[in-house]
């Protein structure tokens, strides 16, 4: 006889105008695990959940995004982008590619005392009319800053005088690309394998991180709070 007061799931199927009728028990199983905040983490436990932070929330997107603001806000140069490899293999690095146009060099006050450093105001109205910008150019499998070519772009055929003054400007750009990659590649580094435990457990209490006792993330959503 059919109990109704049993907890049964019950699945219906038609066979022969026989109406036949399967009962299942449902059982209901609860996990218990023990969540441990950052401080709380033995070191190795802490150290994973540091690699697991940075891998998670330490996107190259972001990272690429940053240089690129910088070049803007900073230096003005809205036609640059960036290469790079950050795994600590041979050939890893961060390059520069792209092109320093007419207008970010001549009216561009953020970048001109860059470009034209150590070079006299007659001097530099003297090739206004030639050179025509900077070019960078990748040309390797490899993304080091070595990788890239830069050479001016004239528009036509300087004067040994006009062609003296844009190799200086030329070399002043070089310079100034040389230092940018160096501090970028070393920020790189930084961003994707480098976080204080002070930092990181500041991060952690702000956004109420937990985690397991081998230091990974708990997904809170998926459990309920056991209040004791």
């Amino acid at each position: 006889m059919y109990n109704r007061t049993q907890r049964y799931n019950r699945k219906w199927r038609v066979e022969h105008s026989m109406v036949i009728i399967k009962y299942t028990k449902m059982k209901k199983l609860v996990k218990e695990i023990i969540a441990y905040q950052y401080n709380e983490l033995e070191e190795y436990a802490q150290g994973k959940a540091k690699e697991n932070y940075l891998t998670e929330e330490h996107l190259p997107d972001f990272f690429a995004e940053d240089l690129v603001e910088e070049l803007k806000e900073q230096f003005g140069l809205f036609n640059l982008k960036t290469y790079y490899s950050l795994s600590n293999c041979q050939g890893d690095g961060l390059c520069l590619y792209g092109k320093i146009t007419y207008s970010e060099l001549f009216e561009n006050d953020k970048f001109k005392k860059i470009a034209f450093k150590g070079i006299h105001y007659k001097q530099i109205q003297s090739v206004k009319d030639e050179l025509q910008g900077i070019d960078f150019e990748h040309h390797s499998r490899y993304y080091h800053a070595n990788t890239v070519h830069i050479e001016s772009h004239e528009y036509d055929y300087p004067t040994d005088k006009q062609a003296e003054i844009i190799e200086k400007i030329t070399q002043n750009v070089k310079s100034w690309y040389f230092s940018f990659c160096k501090k970028w590649e070393k920020q790189g580094y930084d961003y994707f394998y480098e976080i204080s435990d002070s930092d990181m457990a500041e991060i952690c209490d702000n956004e109420n991180y937990l985690f397991t006792k081998s230091g990974y993330f708990i997904n809170q959503q998926e459990y309920t709070e056991l209040i004791a």
